[in-house]
């Protein structure tokens, strides 16, 4: 999944946790954080620390990787991202 927005984070992180059959008070408890902050999360909340995102995707199973995009991708073409 590419990400790049807020937006699209939230979203990857809401369908990751779907597709695992997970609710989110169910990974609230395997991350420690309350049912608010996962809805917060998965709201497309500005402002979420990055560490309370590794901790979801730690518990979720999924990593989260961080490449250079290449020259030729324009900025603004946001479409078919997911």
């Amino acid at each position: 999944i590419t990400i790049r927005s807020h937006e699209h984070l939230a979203q990857a992180i809401k369908r990751i946790r779907k597709l695992q059959g997970y609710s989110q008070v169910d990974l609230a408890k395997k991350t420690g954080l309350t049912q608010a902050t996962i809805s917060r999360v998965e709201t497309s909340s500005k402002k979420v620390e990055i560490g309370t995102v590794i901790l979801i995707f730690t518990a979720l199973n999924a990593d989260l990787i961080i490449t250079p995009r290449p020259k030729s991708t324009p900025n603004s073409n946001l479409e078919g991202l997911f």
